[in-house]
């Protein structure tokens, strides 16, 4: 189950904190925890490097529903939806300090639609519109 969890984890990267230019931020190694299920389905705790964890559901292998990322003093890190293994809707990542660092969505794991991203106090600081391809517009 760990080869399919931490290529995720470098992926999806839901670790709140990198650079703002790019909506993908590199997320702590992670390994499994020894309470979550031996099989690929079911519940599922994953603990990263820096104390935080990731929690959600896991069906044939794939992360399904709705995962909450949480930093080592138990604040939400992220929020993200899974369809078949894939991003869908609305996503948000959070500072350390708990205010929001970007919102997106995803249709089918890709960017699309406009990304806004903060700074550690709350402003906004940029603004990204992506095509359905995912691809920024300037």
């Amino acid at each position: 189950m760990k080869h399919r969890i931490i290529p995720f984890l470098a992926a999806v990267a839901l670790a709140a904190c990198g650079n703002p230019e790019s909506a993908a931020v590199q997320a702590p190694a992670a390994t499994t925890d020894s309470t979550a299920k031996q099989s690929n389905d079911g519940p599922q705790v994953i603990h990263t490097q820096d104390g935080g964890r990731m929690e959600g559901m896991l069906r044939d292998g794939k992360r399904e529903g709705p995962w909450v990322a949480y930093n080592a003093q138990g604040g939400i890190r992220s929020r993200a939806v899974y369809v078949d293994g894939l991003e869908e809707g609305p996503t948000e990542v959070f500072h350390d300090n708990g205010l929001t660092y970007y919102t997106g969505q995803y249709v089918k794991g890709i960017n699309v639609g406009e990304w806004i991203f903060y700074d550690p106090a709350g402003k906004e600081v940029k603004r990204v519109m992506h095509d359905s391809l995912g691809v920024p517009m300037k």
